[in-house]
């Protein structure tokens, strides 16, 4: 259960897994998988019940509502799903933070970077793989190397911001 819980926590993607034990896969009978497998959905099911998506990969974004954040040297583009914001691969970030930045967007920036989620390209921050963020503001500050409101930053490509679509749009209906 460990080894096959382990690899799909990798396949997902979702977090980085810090385990310096990284284990093996051990041999059981055919009957004796496909039990465990059961379990494993399981508790796939209820991770994710409890906000916990650990096994659970992204959804890959249909790029059909493509959103824009731009910045000094920064250009991401992005997609609103039901699981938050994903930030597409090759976006870039703004290298370095304003004086005004904080602690929080310092923080996640460094654990992007330690994580290789973002790699140093020349003046700016270039995204590896889509990621998603919780929220729309999380993923400009990291674009913007600032604090920032995400529903007014980011902005799809007929000018409108992410707050004017989804939540001015349902308060009219």
């Amino acid at each position: 259960m460990e080894w096959y819980s382990h690899t799909e926590a990798e396949k997902a993607g979702r977090f980085k897994i810090d385990n310096s034990n990284i284990p093996s896969r051990p041999y059981v009978s055919e009957s004796m998988e496909s039990d465990l497998v059961d379990n494993f959905e399981t508790i796939r099911i209820l991770t994710a019940a409890l906000g916990f998506p650990v096994f659970d990969q992204i959804a890959t974004p249909d790029k059909k509502d493509i959103l824009i954040c731009k910045g000094k040297e920064a250009l991401a583009e992005g997609e609103y799903t039901e699981d938050g914001l994903v930030v597409f691969k090759e976006s870039t970030c703004n290298l370095q933070e304003s004086k005004t930045a904080g602690s929080w967007v310092i923080g996640m920036r460094k654990k992007l970077v330690d994580d290789g989620v973002l790699v140093n390209s020349g003046n700016v921050y270039k995204f590896t793989s889509n990621h998603i963020f919780s929220s729309p503001s999380a993923a400009a500050a990291v674009v913007l190397a600032r604090r920032a409101n995400g529903w007014i930053e980011w902005k799809y490509k007929n000018g409108k911001t992410l707050d004017e679509v989804k939540r001015k749009s349902i308060n009219t209906i």
